[in-house]
């Protein structure tokens, strides 16, 4: 049916008196179309949306239609989400993909319109950092192949998940000395480069050393720098984690504190920010003050500086 016969159809129903019939998309069906979008456009957050449709937001919304879902609906999930102890933050990543069933909704003229969707306001400052013995004493007491992983993540501050554990060997470039990371395998989108620090070259140098006798041992190659003693790339170490975390007396660190870290000791060792930026992956400066990133020198220049005004 062509757009001025569905419109013409539309009036002639609403001067019979009776409403528009409901349009009968349902939530799953919906969301179902969120998932293919994020496919498709090849979206590194899928796992995470996929986690957020299955646990939460199926549950709630999953049988209603969502031409019925309304803005008191909407807070009535927020509210159920509090009260189980989610951050705000936690809770706009979910409301995000509604906001986008109904957006792909809309878009294909399935829905005629959309209710308002506020998003919670977040905490966004993070503050979680590793000192270096702090590190050291955690690193101590993780099993090899662990401990050579989170001693890149604390040079690099690259993404655990998503771009260390899948690190390949085709990306270590030992002649010109840098580990790179090809267009479309970020969560940018952009490539990246980090130059080798004398710290790296020596870890991609034990890696190799690692991988060879791997290979001997398994018959096969093993593609992936950093690997279980089976050849596969290291994923979830949550206990290894946690255990270490503890004994080291520093619980309840997360991996992702070694972004913030990274980002920390380049900025304090007199890199720009604009260069520290780059080499771990952020596009916004604004990504700096999220994390609650101080260049120490800067702090110390500003004393200074005070203080020579002062003097008499």
């Amino acid at each position: 049916m062509s757009e001025t016969r569905l419109k013409q159809r539309n009036r002639r129903t609403l001067r019979s008196g009776v409403g528009p019939p409901i349009p009968r998309l349902t939530f799953r069906a919906a969301v179902r179309d969120v998932l293919d979008d994020y496919r498709i456009n090849r979206k590194r957050s899928l796992v995470d949306v996929e986690r957020h449709v299955r646990l939460h937001l199926t549950p709630f919304f999953g049988r209603r239609r969502m031409a019925a879902i309304t803005t008191t609906n909407v807070r009535r999930y927020v509210v159920r989400r509090q009260d189980e102890g989610a951050k705000n933050a936690t809770i706009n990543r979910e409301l995000s993909v509604l906001k986008r069933a109904f957006a792909l909704a809309v878009g294909a003229g399935t829905l005629p319109s959309r209710p308002h969707i506020a998003l919670l306001r977040e905490n966004n400052v993070r503050r979680g950092f590793f000192e270096r013995d702090e590190f050291e004493s955690v690193r101590s007491r993780l099993p090899p192949d662990l401990a050579d992983f989170v001693t890149f993540l604390y040079t690099t501050g690259w993404r655990w998940r998503s771009e260390a554990a899948r690190l390949r060997w085709t990306n270590v470039a030992f002649d010109v000395g840098e580990v790179r990371l090809d267009p479309g395998t970020t969560k940018t989108g952009e490539g990246r480069v980090f130059p080798f620090t004398a710290e790296l070259r020596a870890l991609f140098e034990r890696r190799r050393a690692v991988t060879r006798d791997r290979e001997r041992e398994l018959g096969r190659p093993v593609a992936y720098v950093f690997t279980r003693p089976d050849g596969e790339p290291i994923r979830s170490f949550n206990k290894a984690w946690a255990t270490a975390c503890r004994a080291a007396g520093v619980p309840g660190r997360v991996l992702h504190d070694f972004r913030r870290t990274a980002v920390r000791n380049l900025v304090r060792a007199g890199v720009p920010e604009r260069v520290a930026m780059q080499l771990v992956g952020w596009k916004s400066r604004q990504m700096l003050d999220r994390y609650h990133i101080v260049n120490t020198s800067d702090l110390l220049e500003a004393v200074r500086r005070l203080d020579a005004g002062r003097a008499p």
